[in-house]
C-alpha cells in the first residue's frame, strides 16, 4: 500500500460532503490516531477542517508553532472541496490509501478505499492494530468477512442477486465463493475483476457496525445498486437493514 489520506466530514442537514488531502504517511498509527485524541468532537473537527487541506494534522493549535515538527498542524493553503455525496471523497487525488470520514453521528469512521468502500468505526481499528501499530491485517480480516457475507448470507436474501449470477456464472455460487475466498489477491478486487455483474448489482460502499466494546463485528449493511433501477442512492448514515 502507497500512504496518501484524505479526511471527510458530512456537513449537517446531510446534503454535503466536505473532504481534502490529510497528508502522506496517512497510516492508522499517523493521521487516525491523531484524530481520534485531539479531533473527536464536533467542536474540533469544525476547528480542523477550519483549516483547510493538510500535509501533517497536529495537535491543535501546532499551526502557530510551539511544537516539533512531527507533532505539527502544517496547512498546505487549499480550501476543501466540497460535494454532494461520500462518494466523491476520494475522486480529486489519484491512489488515495486511506480515508478518514466524520459522520453525523459525531462518529470517525475509516474507509477502505478499495473497489466496495467499506465504511467501520475508526475507534474500532484502534482497538485492532497489531503490535507495531499496523491495521493491515485487521483490514484483510475485514474484507474477507465482507466478501464472505455478500457470497454467503447477502446472496441468500436477494432473489435478483441469484437470478444474476444463474444469468452470468453458470459455475454458480459454490464455485465463485471458493474461487473468490481462496484467491491470492483481496476477495473484494476479485469480485470487482472476475465477477462484475455481482460488483454492479451491489452498492459500492459497505458499513460494518462493531459490537459497543468494539472487540467484534455485529453486523455487515450490503445494499442494493439503487441508480440500476432507475432511483436515488440512499447516502450510508441513512443505512439500515
Amino acid at each position: 500500500m502507497g500512504d496518501v489520506s484524505v479526511i471527510a466530514r458530512r456537513l449537517e442537514g446531510g446534503k454535503r460532503v466536505q473532504y481534502g488531502w490529510s497528508g502522506n504517511s496517512g497510516y492508522f498509527r499517523v493521521v487516525g490516531s491523531r484524530l481520534l485524541r485531539w479531533y473527536d468532537n464536533p467542536e474540533k473537527v469544525e476547528y480542523l477542517f477550519g483549516l483547510g487541506q493538510m500535509e501533517l494534522i497536529g495537535k491543535p493549535g501546532s499551526e502557530n508553532g510551539g511544537e516539533p515538527i512531527v507533532y505539527s498542524n502544517i496547512p498546505d493553503g487549499s480550501p476543501h472541496w466540497l460535494g454532494k455525496s461520500e462518494r466523491e471523497i476520494f475522486s480529486q487525488i489519484a491512489f488515495i490509501d486511506y480515508g478518514y470520514f466524520y459522520d453525523l453521528d459525531n462518529t470517525w469512521y475509516y474507509i477502505i478505499p478499495g473497489p466496495f468502500r467499506i465504511k467501520i468505526p475508526l475507534a474500532y481499528i484502534e482497538e485492532h492494530v497489531n503490535e507495531r501499530g499496523s491495521e493491515y491485517e485487521e483490514l484483510e480480516k475485514i474484507e474477507l468477512k465482507v466478501s464472505e457475507f455478500i457470497l454467503g448470507e447477502y446472496y441468500s436474501s436477494d432473489d435478483d442477486l441469484k437470478a444474476v449470477v444463474n444469468k452470468e456464472y453458470p459455475e454458480g455460487i459454490e464455485e465463485i465463493r471458493e474461487s473468490v475466498l481462496s484467491a491470492n489477491e483481496g476477495p473484494c478486487e476479485k469480485i470487482w475483476k472476475k465477477y462484475k455483474a455481482i460488483y454492479e448489482h451491489l452498492d459500492d460502499w459497505v458499513v460494518v457496525k462493531t459490537t459497543p466494546d468494539l472487540i467484534g463485528i455485529s453486523d455487515i449493511l450490503v445494499r442494493r445498486n439503487q441508480e440500476t433501477l432507475g432511483e436515488a442512492r440512499i447516502e450510508t448514515i441513512d443505512w439500515d437493514r
